[in-house]
């Protein structure tokens, strides 16, 4: 076997890895995540945390320009590497470093000079908690540039994927969080004072922890001043395309949120809040599948490896879909019972809303490996001006369905059609950028095996629903027979000899270990 054999093989073994190691830490989290947000709710009560949720969104609305920073900086890394670019390494990290300074600077004034008078005079908060309002601001305010300056540093350990690093601190993160929570109520302070003020250091902490890692494991994390004004507007030009793109899935949400509110009221309204934070749970096991393959993605299309990033492209899809039907498939179906341990009590529409919600985010997650390799190429005008303009389009469509007197649910159907939508126009764009990529391998290697696995699971599951059983044991037993099913079907009928002998591989180290 030659050394460049050698080496792709390590780098798959490497990312199935990376893979299953942070969907399966990610996926404890995500509960532990969920845990959280009832013991602050508890903590804080109803009117604290209606506060620090119109405060905290005020100034975290922003946080998606920070996701695309991130992501704008991991891409050029990742480039770099791969041209073998390496004294181009420390460029990019002065650069999105300079940026991540500037934006601070901006933001910090932004909110100091608006921010009070937002508080003070457009949100609904009673006289009496104006004073820890304002403190939960600034605390705010800190907590997110504290993130924000820690993009440079991250943006190094995913593009030398380090995972490793990345988990150990995200968990820390999650953990102290969970602390945090605990503690109100204990302290003898304000909670809501206490609870940003916490937050606040936490992030800080977090940041600092993040410096000391890039800075002493990677050469290139050395300030140094850059005047090439041709990177600077590369990576504005980057940012601001993937920001179109952001802020057209934050629009949607929001928007459709406003729109449930003007047309049905705020119980419709509560029900899409928490069917979104199911959304929102699924896509952060998205993205820990995301960040295994995306920096080899990128250097295998910068490095012209087209073979390897075909393998990539095909390995990344198939992780996305079935590692997230294995969840998405029993949640479906046991919605009521997880909504209930979660919530307490849930509605009928809460249930329906989690569940189309669901189905929406499976679909959704597809474009991911599209969207790295469309943005690896660096030209990503056209794909994102075609694809978002498509997404947003769920805004008026559902705004004229309303008026014609159609359910709220309604609302969903058309965020699922769009999106189906979108991935087609997505497959034609990325044709048009990689020559060797048809839809016919597309449908052979993952579309139709798909809809076979997870039709099979589906039926396997629903056979667990008749089961005469506690409420509990069968969800256990749903998420069981849907892992195991879904991991046999795979097997057998969704993975070409190639893969399958990879397959056999890892699992035959893993058990020698």
């Amino acid at each position: 076997m030659s050394e460049r054999h050698k080496d792709i093989s390590n780098n798959s073994k490497r990312i199935a890895t990376n893979t299953l190691v942070l969907f399966a830490r990610m996926l404890v989290l995500t509960f532990v995540n969920l845990y959280t947000v009832r013991l602050v709710l508890a903590g804080l009560g109803t009117e604290d945390y209606g506060i620090f949720n119109a405060i905290a969104g005020v100034v975290t609305a922003s946080t998606c320009i920070s996701s695309v920073l991130a992501l704008s900086t991991q891409r050029f890394y990742s480039y770099a590497i791969g041209k073998r670019e390496t004294e181009r390494l420390q460029e990019i990290f002065s650069v999105s470093l300079n940026i991540c300074l500037l934006m601070s600077v901006c933001f910090i004034l932004l909110f100091e000079i608006v921010g009070p008078w937002l508080v003070s005079t457009l949100l609904t908060i009673p006289q009496s908690r104006m004073e820890a309002a304002l403190l939960l601001l600034q605390f705010s305010l800190f907590s997110f540039i504290f993130t924000l300056l820690q993009i440079p540093f991250i943006g190094a350990i995913f593009a030398h994927e380090n995972m490793g690093y990345y988990a150990l601190v995200s968990t820390f993160d999650c953990i102290v969080k969970l602390l945090i929570a605990y503690g109100l109520g204990r302290t003898g302070n304000d909670n809501l004072v206490y609870y940003g003020a916490a937050l606040m250091i936490e992030s800080l902490v977090v940041m600092i922890i993040y410096m000391t890692i890039a800075r002493r494991k990677y050469a290139e994390c050395q300030y140094a001043i850059v005047r090439e004004k041709v990177l600077y507007k590369e990576l504005f030009s980057f940012s601001g395309w993937s920001f179109y793109g952001a802020l057209a899935g934050v629009g949607m949400t929001q928007g459709s949120s406003v729109i449930l509110n003007v047309f049905f009221g705020p119980l419709i309204n509560a029900a899409f809040g928490i069917a979104n934070q199911i959304y929102n749970a699924i896509n952060t096991l998205t993205n820990c599948i995301v960040v295994a393959f995306r920096p080899a993605m990128i250097k295998s299309y910068s490095s012209q490896e087209n073979g390897y990033l075909d393998q990539l492209f095909y390995a990344n899809s198939k992780a996305i879909l079935y590692l997230l039907a294995m969840v998405i498939i029993p949640f479906i179906f046991e919605a009521e019972t997880l909504l209930t341990l979660w919530l307490g009590n849930c509605t009928a529409t809460m249930i329906l809303y989690a569940r189309l919600y669901a189905v929406y985010t499976l679909f959704l997650a597809l474009h991911n490996p599209i969207t790295t390799i469309i943005q690896a190429t660096g030209n990503i005008r056209k794909y994102t001006m075609y694809v978002e303009s498509i997404t947003i389009l769920c805004l008026p469509f559902n705004w004229c369905l309303f008026l014609l007197g159609f359910p709220p649910y309604f609302l969903f159907f058309t965020m699922i059609g769009l999106c189906i939508l979108a991935h087609i126009i997505r497959l034609f764009m990325l044709r048009s950028c990689v020559p060797s990529f048809t839809f016919k391998t597309y449908l052979a290697r993952l579309a139709f095996p798909g809809i076979i696995i997870l039709g099979m699971t589906v039926l396997m599951v629903y056979g667990v629903e008749f089961l005469d059983i506690n409420k509990l044991i069968r969800l256990i037993l749903s998420f069981l027979v849907s892992a195991v099913s879904t991991s046999i079907l795979l097997y057998v009928f969704g993975v070409s000899k190639k893969e399958r002998n990879l397959i056999r591989e890892f699992v035959y180290r893993r058990i020698k270990l």
